[in-house]
């Protein structure tokens, strides 16, 4: 009796099953849609990482986007020159040369330069450490040392080394996928260049503050503004900021920074220096 019971409901729900089954096979049918194959081949001609460093989330839709409009300015930082020479060979066009780009830490507050607020014993993680107070340095815009920005680097190229965290430029693809994961904001992107000279400091306190905090923060003093004949420094928000389209890279600005350990960093890819010589 009790299984008899049961067939209307199963034949019911079973009727039902059946009509929504044709409703999507229908719809499926009627609203689908052709892949261009050629999106597939420039998919699979891309990295993969789907990083989002060419503004895509991902590299199918870069892929998509490109196939669709044909634009020669879209590029892939990871892939490179190589990269921007298969996909325009692939498609027919001149893809315009990626510019190499990569992640830089704007602070050099290690455990020897920075001073710290107290043994933090807790969650090794920056975000957990600046909730609980400013983190175990006193500068509260300097790099917490904890290296949660690691676990996002698919490419080994940052480490921990003295509480700060260090990029190898040779592995750095410049996907970006780090600079979301620092607290403090201090890892952005600049491009790759031979030589580049850029503060490396991410401190916006007055002078007499980040001096107290750090002995490599920039205290806005402005010698470097002063000497810097290009007019490729400027002080915003008590910060010195170097303006890298105007820098030659003349050094000037080096030679009269007055802290203890020089928030001016100059930055050379041996490599580029060779090459740039050697032509």
């Amino acid at each position: 009796m009790i299984s008899e019971a049961f067939i209307p409901a199963v034949a019911s729900l079973g009727s039902v099953a059946l009509t929504l089954g044709l409703i999507i096979f229908y719809v499926s049918k009627k609203f689908h849609v052709e892949e261009d194959p050629m999106v597939l081949i420039v998919n699979d001609i891309l990295p993969g990482v789907n990083c989002g460093a060419c503004g895509y989330p991902s590299c199918g839709q870069f892929a998509e986007v490109l196939v669709e409009t044909r634009d020669s300015s879209m590029s892939c930082p990871v892939g490179g020159a190589d990269l921007a020479s298969k996909l325009g060979t692939t498609l027919g066009i001149t893809m315009a040369e990626p510019k190499p780009i990569t992640a830089v830490v704007l602070c050099q507050g290690d455990n020897d330069t920075a001073r710290q607020t107290a043994e933090y014993l807790g969650i090794q993680d920056c975000w957990a450490a600046t909730q609980t107070y400013v983190g175990p340095k006193q500068c509260r815009y300097s790099c917490i040392g904890l290296g949660s920005c690691i676990a996002f680097c698919d490419f080994d190229a940052m480490r921990l080394e003295n509480g700060l965290v260090v990029i190898d430029k040779d592995l750095c693809t410049g996907c970006a996928a780090c600079i979301s994961a620092c607290p403090t904001g201090v890892l952005v992107m600049q491009e790759k260049k031979a030589e580049r000279y850029f503060i490396a400091c991410n401190s916006h306190d007055k002078g007499a503050a980040t001096k107290k905090a750090c002995d490599a923060g920039c205290i806005a003093c402005q010698k470097c503004v002063k000497v810097c004949e290009d007019d490729a420094i400027v002080i915003e928000n008590f910060l010195a900021r170097i303006i890298q389209e105007k820098c030659t890279s003349c050094g000037k600005c080096i030679e009269v920074c007055p802290t203890k350990v020089n928030c001016i960093v100059l930055e050379q890819d041996l490599n580029e220096v060779k090459q740039k010589k050697a032509s």
